[in-house]
């Protein structure tokens, strides 16, 4: 790699606490239904794998916002009816993390009722 200085988009941004999905506000711990492929607010995207199709329409929670050097923003979730969620040790029972962009997903309107 050359020695020149390339101009990034990104620095080392601490990620968002919240980002706005649909009009609502996000942040860890939301409960979302996850829309893999989707590309805007209302349009559907194709499903380009299996894990899409098997994703499609699932309950999940977002566990932590993510930001990478390119400044996108990811929702890194887990599924609800995963059994390895809230396992202690991830040895035993890893609990798997799926990433997806805002546009991918819809926040739950129950998700401040559950928290009382």
């Amino acid at each position: 790699m050359s020695g020149t200085n390339r101009n990034f988009p990104g620095e080392d941004y601490p990620p968002p606490e919240s980002v706005l999905v649909a009009g609502k506000e996000v942040r860890a711990g939301d409960r979302v239904v996850l829309r893999p492929g989707a590309r805007g607010a209302g349009q559907r995207g194709s499903l380009t794998d299996a894990m899409d199709i098997m994703l499609e329409g699932k309950i999940a929670r977002v566990e932590i916002i993510q930001q990478d050097f390119e400044n996108r923003i990811y929702l890194v979730v887990t599924l609800d009816d995963d059994p390895g969620r809230e396992q202690w040790d991830e040895r035993i029972l890893p609990g798997h993390r799926f990433f997806f962009f805002p546009e991918e997903v819809e926040p739950l309107e129950d998700t401040e009722l559950e928290e009382t």
